[in-house]
């Protein structure tokens, strides 16, 4: 149910690709709350929310800890500390690469 840039739960659950619960936990953390409750008393995401949660997912894909999401999100220099993240995982994802092209080329 999207109403004027406005998402559910359940929206907010399926773009993300994570359960209702999830984003109820993550409301319930503060980790990402809604910016509005409708008349029926339903949390209503923003589009700024939405990017949030996505932000959230993200890290936690990450396997970084929910704790550390939540400070790394009080930061004021959220996205700086962001962009190191994705900085320290691309050189992983980099050293996989190499030792498994290294792997293939012995078998």
């Amino acid at each position: 149910m999207q109403t004027q840039n406005m998402y559910s739960t359940g929206d907010v659950a399926k773009i993300c690709g994570i359960s209702v619960r999830t984003v109820q936990y993550y409301d319930n953390r503060e980790l990402v709350v809604p910016s509005g409750i409708s008349e029926g008393g339903r949390r209503l995401y923003s589009s700024e929310d939405l990017s949030k949660m996505k932000i959230v997912c993200f890290l936690r894909d990450l396997n970084i800890p929910i704790s550390t999401v939540a400070k790394i999100l009080k930061e004021n220099n959220s996205i700086k500390v962001i962009s190191l993240l994705l900085k320290e995982q691309k050189t992983i994802l980099q050293k996989e690469k190499y030792a498994t092209t290294i792997i293939s080329n012995r078998v």
